[in-house]
């Protein structure tokens, strides 16, 4: 099963506001806590000061039962902020002066004392505080005086502020929460578009580069330091990767070349081959029947040449064949086509004669003879034998050549060239260093 992929800029979201949330969330609640502590503290401590004025100031009016006066200091009292109620009771826990909404105390009175001078359970916060007189014994004015109960404040407070305070609170984290959150999404999203932006083009030259085209340049745009050197190095990838299938293509071209010149011409005296014959020989059959006018093949052989390679070897025969094709191509057209056909016979095509038979045949034989004429000629050679001194050869080699016309040639190329051949050979039975033409055949005259 394939995981699902995500984008850079979704693991950048995800791997940055995921621990800053959870960051956040946690501080924002330390914070919360030891304020709401700190809330809760100061709602005590100040229903401590307010129940220690009160004691003090009730005990001239709970010795004395002025109750008028006690009513005061009770409504007096409902005018600080967070208290909610008030009840002064006397020393028999019988209330003399009450004011506010008291509902809170009739189920927890009994749980305040001395000993319990605070009682909370969430909803009341009861704060207990005794109103204590001091009796002055008067024959011994240094001694300590004995503290007496005479009654207890009572004092109700009501958590409604410091709850909203807290509510306050906890708005104003979560709102500070989401701004932080969303600025930070916001510098998140310009950072990764800083990088997704040179990554994308990036890509996209890697891209291109993968499927050829090495035209492909990336532009260093990016403030980032490593994508400047990866853009560079891209570059410089490229401009290699080009020098190099340059250079890849130039072998391959040359390699290319030299398959066609192996498999279309001859390698010593570089005239095309059998091969590259026959095709051109199809051709200009083709073109004589369409254009209908006549081509002639002539087929050369070396007289004398055996004996020049059975005494300098080889090599010095090579050298004749080069100098014998060099002589040959010469006296030709730049339509016509020389070819070596093998050993040291060579053929020549002449592609287009004449519509006339009788010119066309002098106009083959005038190529004819030009060649025989240079074939004839003497031959220097200049000859350098392995681990031998360069020697000047002068060698006397005369040609037999076979001809044939062609025009319409139903039995096809290899006909003619078996034609030209038996001409040759008529040449060479007739003394050699001459020339003889085949007429064509009788069922080719009808």
């Amino acid at each position: 099963m394939m995981r699902k992929k995500f984008s850079i800029r979704t693991h950048v979201i995800w791997f940055t506001l995921m621990p800053l949330m959870v960051m956040v969330i946690l501080l924002e609640a330390s914070l919360l806590h030891d304020r709401y502590a700190d809330l809760d503290s100061n709602l005590i401590l100040r229903g401590k000061q307010l129940v220690r004025q009160l004691s003090a100031s009730s005990e001239y009016g709970v010795f004395s039962g002025n109750t008028l006066y006690l009513d005061g200091i009770a409504r007096s009292a409902l005018q600080e902020s967070d208290v909610k109620g008030i009840e002064l009771i006397n020393a028999k826990r019988q209330t003399i002066a009450r004011s506010g909404d008291l509902s809170g105390m009739e189920h927890a009175l009994g749980h305040l004392g001395p000993d319990a001078p605070i009682y909370e359970d969430g909803k009341v916060l009861l704060l207990y505080r005794p109103i204590l007189s001091t009796q002055i014994d008067l024959s011994d004015a240094d001694a300590k005086p004995a503290a007496e109960q005479a009654g207890a404040v009572v004092l109700e407070m009501s958590r409604e502020a410091t709850r909203q305070q807290k509510l306050d609170l906890l708005r104003f984290a979560l709102l500070m929460t989401m701004v932080f959150l969303l600025l930070t999404l916001y510098l998140v999203q310009i950072a990764t578009r800083r990088i997704i932006k040179p990554l994308t083009k990036l890509s996209e030259a890697i891209h291109s580069i993968g499927e050829g085209h090495l035209d492909a340049h990336v532009t260093e745009e990016s403030g980032i330091r490593e994508f400047s050197v990866l853009s560079r190095g891209i570059n410089q990838m490229v401009a290699d990767l080009k020098h190099e299938r340059s250079i890849l293509q130039s072998r391959i071209n040359e390699a290319t070349q030299q398959l066609h010149e192996l498999a279309f011409y001859d390698t010593l005296t570089s005239l095309p081959n059998r091969r590259l014959l026959n095709d051109r020989l199809a051709q200009a059959l083709a073109a004589c029947s369409r254009g209908g006018y006549y081509g002639a093949l002539l087929f050369i052989d070396l007289d004398n040449f055996k004996p020049l390679n059975d005494k300098f070897g080889h090599a010095a025969g090579d050298l004749l064949l080069v100098e014998a094709a060099r002589r040959i191509s010469g006296c030709l057209r730049e339509e016509d086509t020389v070819a070596r056909f093998g050993g040291d016979e060579f053929v020549v095509m002449l592609a287009h004669l004449d519509a006339d038979r009788d010119h066309s045949m002098a106009l083959a034989r005038g190529v004819a003879e030009k060649i025989r004429t240079v074939l004839a000629e003497a031959y220097f050679l200049h000859h350098q034998p392995h681990g031998q001194e360069r020697v000047l050869i002068e060698h006397h080699c005369t040609s037999s050549i076979g001809a044939v016309l062609f025009m319409d040639h139903r039995r096809g190329q290899e006909d003619i060239l078996q034609r030209a051949d038996a001409a040759m050979y008529q040449a060479k039975n007739e003394g050699r260093n001459r020339i003889c033409f085949l007429d064509v055949e009788p069922e080719e005259q009808a």
